[in-house]
C-alpha cells in the first residue's frame, strides 16, 4: 500500500503542468519591405484563443489569412514535466505606397479576456524599376549573370563629424550595400588609425539588414561595423579607404533543367568581387590655450563629484576619499584629480575603476577615483575644495567645477596612547607607535672597558681596516668600469635584453588576450615580435623585413623549425587583425607559441 502511495506522488510530480501563465500575445514582421511586395504579418500566443481582431490598416492590403497552426514543446527539469503551446495567426499582406507606416496592435479572445498585442513599425521603400524588369525578364534568362557593378555592390565609410576638437569622440561607421546575394567576406584590408585611439562598438546581433531606396534603386544596407575613435594630433588627418573583397552569388550557364539541379543549386557559383571606399579627410583643432587649474585632461559633456566615507572618525581609523568623473566624454584618459591632504593624514595612491560603455554618443559611464586616508592626530582637519576642470567641444570652452571643503573631525582613540600624549608619527602604524610615551628606561651599563696602554694602531686590526675598504673600492671600480664600457655599446645592451623586453611586451599581449580586445591583441604581439628580432640582430627596426629577418637569424645558428614558426605567427597576426573574430583559444595557442618561439631563439643563437 505504501508503495502504491508513493507510486502516485511521483506520477503526480512527474506530469504536473504549470496552470497559472502569463499569456504572451506578441506581433512579428519584416522592419522593411519594397513598395508593392508581399509579406507575412504573424502573431504567436502561448494559450488557445479566438477571434483575432486587425484594426483597419489603410496602408496595407490584406491577401490572406489568418491562417491558424500551432506546436507543442515539452520538456523536463529535475523530473518535473512543463508543456507549451504555441499557437500561431499568419497574415498575407501587400504594402500599397512607399513610407514609414505603424500597424496598431491587434486583440484576441482568450478565456473571456481580451488580449492586446505589440505594435509594430514597417518602412515600405520604393521600388527599384530596373531590379524589377529584370526580375520580370528573369524566366527567359539561361545565360550567367554579369558581375556585380559598382552601382550593385559597393561600401561607405562615414564619420559622425568631419570637424572636431583633440580628444573629442567621434564615430565611424562602414556599411555595405548590395543589389545581390552574397556569401561572405573572403578579405578585408582596414586603414592603419595611428592617430587615433580606437573602440571598437560591438554589436552581439552581427549585421541587421535593412532597405533603403537611393536615387530610384532599392538597396539591402548593413552597418559592418562601427568604431569610436579619439584622435591624439591635430591638423588635417586622412584616413585611408577600407577594401572588403566579397563572395557573390551568381548563376552560371544552365545546363539542364532538371528538378534536381535547382534542390542541390548546382546552377550557382561564388565570385570574389572587390570592393573601396572613398578617403576621409578630417580636421582636428587643438584645444585653446589658457588650461585653468584643475585641468587633467577630459573633454566632452563631464560631471565631478567627491564625498568621503564619514567625517567623524578617531585616530587611525581609515576613511576613504571618493572622486567620481561621470558623463560623455574620453574617461580613461583623464588623470588623477590633484588633491591637497591635510599634513597629519597619510594618503596613499588612488584605486580606479573604469565603468563605461561604448556607444555611438561616445564613451558614457564613470571613472572613480578611491583614496583611503589615515588620520594620525586629533582635531578638526579640512580637505581643501578639489577642482575638476575639462573641455566642453559643444561650447568651445573649459569649464570648472568644485566640490566644496570636506570637513573630518577626528576625535582620539579610546587607549590611544599616541594620541593622549600628543605625540604626532606621519607614516607609523598602531603597532609602531605602541610604546610611544613610555621611552624613558632604566639605562644597563654594558660597556666593557679595556686595560690601560691598550691601542687599536698598530694592531692587526688597524691594518685590516685599511687595506679591506682599499681591496673593496678596487674591486667595484673595476665592475664599474666594465659595466660603462658595456652601457657604451647600445648595440650590445639591446641584444642582451631583446628577450626580456619581448616578455615584457608579451605581458600587455597576455592582458589584451583576457579582456578579447583581438585586434589590440595581434598588434602587441606583431610589436613583441619585430621588436625582439630588431635588438637581437641589431637591425634596425625599419630596416626590418621577413626576407632578411629569415636569412640572419638562420646565419646566426637559429634553426629552419624555428624562422618557419617566426614567420607563421608574423603571417597569422597581420591576416587576424582585420578577420572575422577569432576565437580566444586560437589567440591562446598563439601566445603560448610566441613564448615558445622566443625562447628557442634566445637558446639557438646563445650557442653559436
Amino acid at each position: 500500500m505504501r508503495l502504491l502511495f508513493l507510486t502516485l506522488i511521483f506520477l503526480t510530480s512527474v506530469f504536473e503542468t504549470v496552470s497559472a501563465q502569463d499569456i504572451s500575445f506578441r506581433a512579428k514582421a519584416q522592419q522593411a519591405v519594397v513598395e508593392g511586395d508581399k509579406f507575412q504579418l504573424v502573431y504567436t500566443l502561448n494559450k488557445e484563443g479566438n477571434d483575432i481582431r486587425l484594426a483597419p490598416l489603410q496602408d496595407f492590403q490584406i491577401l490572406m489569412g489568418p491562417s491558424t497552426s500551432y506546436s507543442h514543446n515539452t520538456s523536463i527539469i529535475n523530473g518535473k514535466v512543463s508543456r507549451e503551446t504555441t499557437y500561431t495567426f499568419t497574415f498575407i499582406l501587400k504594402a500599397l505606397k512607399e513610407g514609414n507606416f505603424t500597424i496598431p496592435p491587434a486583440t484576441i479572445m482568450v478565456d473571456g479576456e481580451k488580449v492586446t498585442s505589440n505594435q509594430l513599425k514597417i518602412q515600405v521603400v520604393k521600388a527599384d524599376q530596373a531590379q524589377t524588369q529584370q526580375g520580370n525578364n528573369s524566366g527567359n534568362q539561361s545565360a550567367p549573370s554579369s558581375a556585380a557593378k559598382a552601382d550593385e555592390l559597393f561600401i561607405t565609410v562615414t564619420p559622425s563629424k568631419r570637424t572636431l576638437y583633440q580628444n573629442e569622440s567621434m564615430v565611424l561607421t562602414t556599411k555595405i550595400y548590395t543589389q545581390v546575394q552574397l556569401d561572405g567576406l573572403s578579405d578585408i584590408k582596414q586603414p592603419k588609425l595611428s592617430a587615433f585611439i580606437a573602440q571598437d562598438l560591438k554589436s552581439s546581433e552581427g549585421i541587421n539588414w535593412i532597405m533603403e531606396n537611393i536615387n530610384g534603386r532599392t538597396y539591402n544596407v548593413g552597418t559592418y561595423e562601427q568604431k569610436l575613435l579619439f584622435p591624439q594630433k591635430t591638423g588635417k588627418i586622412t584616413i585611408d579607404p577600407t577594401e572588403i573583397e566579397f563572395l557573390v552569388r551568381q548563376r552560371t550557364a544552365a545546363r539542364s533543367r532538371n528538378i534536381f539541379d535547382d534542390f542541390f543549386e548546382s546552377g550557382y557559383r561564388s565570385v570574389k568581387k572587390t570592393v573601396k571606399s572613398k578617403p576621409i579627410t578630417l580636421t582636428v583643432k587643438p584645444l585653446p590655450n589658457g588650461r585653468p587649474q584643475g585641468y587633467t585632461g577630459g573633454v566632452g559633456q563631464l560631471k565631478m563629484t567627491a564625498s568621503v566615507t564619514k567625517n567623524q572618525v578617531k585616530v587611525n581609523d581609515g576613511i576613504t576619499l571618493k572622486v567620481t568623473v561621470n558623463g560623455t566624454g574620453n574617461h580613461k584618459f583623464v588623470e588623477n584629480p590633484v588633491i591637497k591632504f591635510p599634513a597629519d593624514f597619510d594618503d596613499f595612491d588612488p584605486k580606479i575603476a573604469n565603468n563605461t560603455n561604448n556607444t555611438v554618443a561616445g564613451m558614457k559611464g564613470s571613472k572613480t577615483f578611491e583614496y583611503l586616508m589615515i588620520p594620525r592626530h586629533a582635531g578638526e582637519f579640512t580637505i581643501p575644495s578639489i577642482k575638476f576642470s575639462y573641455f566642453n567641444p559643444k561650447t568651445g570652452k573649459y569649464q570648472t567645477q568644485e566640490s566644496g571643503p570636506i570637513t573630518i573631525q577626528v576625535e582620539k582613540g579610546e587607549g590611544d596612547e599616541m594620541a593622549n600624549s600628543g605625540v604626532v608619527r606621519s607614516n607609523v602604524s598602531r603597532e609602531n607607535v605602541k610604546f610611544i610615551g613610555k621611552d624613558i628606561r632604566f639605562i644597563k651599563a654594558t660597556t666593557k672597558l679595556k686595560p690601560k696602554g691598550t691601542f687599536l694602531f698598530g694592531s692587526l686590526s688597524y691594518y685590516l681596516a685599511l687595506i679591506v675598504p682599499l681591496l673593496v673600492f678596487i674591486f667595484l671600480f673595476i665592475i664599474n668600469q666594465k659595466r660603462i664600457k658595456e652601457n657604451a655599446n647600445i648595440s650590445l645592451q639591446k641584444t642582451k635584453k631583446a628577450n626580456k623586453v619581448a616578455r615584457q611586451r608579451l605581458k600587455r599581449s597576455a592582458q589584451l588576450l583576457k579582456t578579447g580586445e583581438k585586434e589590440a591583441f595581434y598588434e602587441e604581439v606583431l610589436k613583441a615580435l619585430w621588436g625582439y628580432m630588431s635588438d637581437k640582430l641589431s637591425i634596425p627596426l625599419g630596416e626590418l623585413s621577413k626576407d632578411n629577418a629569415s636569412d640572419i637569424l638562420i646565419k646566426s645558428n637559429a634553426s629552419k623549425e624555428a624562422v618557419n614558426d617566426i614567420l607563421e605567427i608574423l603571417d597569422t597576426c597581420e591576416f587576424a587583425r582585420y578577420a572575422p573574430a577569432s576565437g580566444t583559444g586560437e589567440m591562446d595557442k598563439l601566445y603560448q607559441k610566441t613564448i615558445y618561439t622566443i625562447s628557442l631563439l634566445e637558446n639557438q643563437i646563445k650557442r653559436k
